[in-house]
């Protein structure tokens, strides 16, 4: 009994023979919603990277504005502070609408099955970057070296067209 039971559940027909409909509307719609949304995103980073640069300027010239009268001393304090709230709060508001339009980005990246392929790009860009910096310190040590082993044959030369220049 057990085992014609086994025998029939294994070799019972699952599937089935309907027709399925696949809708490729629905992933490109959500696609359509997250570049919508982080053009979104765009548009607020620039809107607060003009007020930030507005902020930064109106501190910048505060700094060098001489206050004439102990008031305007006060007031320029309680104004300093004001202006370094709102300077730490762009710069909050920045950080937080970079990560979501960088979750975005890997969302939109992995529905439209690019997110590897970006991910291997980008850690082969920062495999590259480090090894050209790592390139570029060896020369210059190298050359820092070769300057100092050179140095007595220098100094020789140098002394040698002193003596040769000299008139009595």
């Amino acid at each position: 009994m057990w085992r014609s039971n086994f025998f029939f559940k294994l070799f019972k027909n699952k599937k089935s023979n309907k027709i399925i409909q696949y809708n490729s509307n629905k992933r490109f719609a959500l696609q359509e919603k997250i570049n919508i949304r982080i053009t979104e995103i765009d548009q607020k980073i620039s809107e607060n990277n003009k007020a930030l640069v507005e902020a930064q300027i109106i501190k910048f010239r505060s700094t060098f504005s001489r206050p004439n009268n102990f008031i305007e001393q006060i007031g320029r304090n309680i104004y300093k502070t004001k202006l370094d709230d709102s300077i730490n709060w762009h710069q909050e508001e920045l950080k937080e609408l970079y990560l979501t339009r960088r979750e975005l980005e890997i969302n939109l990246e992995k529905l439209q099955g690019i997110f590897w392929l970006n991910r291997i790009k980008r850690f082969l860009k920062i495999i590259l970057i480090g090894f050209f910096i790592f390139l570029s310190l060896l020369i210059l040590l190298s050359g820092f070296m070769i300057m100092i082993y050179c140095l007595p044959l220098i100094v020789l030369i140098f002394l040698a067209y002193w003596i040769s220049n000299k008139r009595y």
